[in-house]
């Protein structure tokens, strides 16, 4: 029996409720879901004529392991889940089984080049409709580093402890580094 296998691409910084919208609806159409981390390497960020803000040192500041920690707290829930670096520059490195579909939610251009380089690698997509109100990564990242608390209302309360701490080593790692 061949098994229907989703991957769920992002960079998760961090991980927030709307991603974990997509892992539950995925799960509800799929027997595997697969979530690739890109930007797995923060020393190897390039950037994209789509976001001119994906490669920068602001927006990547939790490594790879914390980002799965992360995801991982999100959803204690799903013990097996497996989670994968995913370099989007590399497509020969994807570790996902040939017939993989790749699940997308498009906000903007960028979400479309990922579409568009998931089909032209040969791979289907199916793309979720997107919610009204759009959570940001990058809007939880400010209210974390001004300290507001209104981060905490888009991120998993499971995963509040976690990105807490994570958030104050890499403040403290990469003090005078990052703006």
């Amino acid at each position: 029996m061949n098994s229907r296998v989703a991957c769920f691409t992002g960079r998760f910084q961090p991980f927030h409720l709307q991603h974990r919208d997509v892992v539950v609806a995925a799960l509800s159409q799929f027997d595997r879901l697969i979530i690739g981390i890109t930007n797995p390497d923060l020393t190897d960020l390039v950037p994209h004529e789509e976001s001119s803000h994906r490669h920068s040192d602001a927006a990547n500041p939790f490594d790879y392991q914390t980002r799965k920690e992360i995801i991982q707290a999100s959803l204690p829930e799903l013990e097996s889940l497996e989670i994968i670096p995913f370099d989007l520059e590399n497509p020969e490195s994807w570790q996902v089984p040939k017939g993989t579909t790749f699940i997308l939610r498009i906000f903007s251009p960028w979400e479309m080049s990922k579409k568009d380089l998931f089909e032209n690698n040969g791979f289907t997509t199916y793309v979720l409709a997107k919610p009204e109100i759009k959570i940001s990564a990058s809007e939880v990242r400010d209210h974390l580093g001004s300290q507001n608390l209104a981060w905490q209302n888009s991120v998993s309360h499971t995963a509040i402890q976690t990105i807490e701490l994570a958030w104050s080593n890499s403040r403290t790692k990469n003090a005078g580094v990052r703006v």
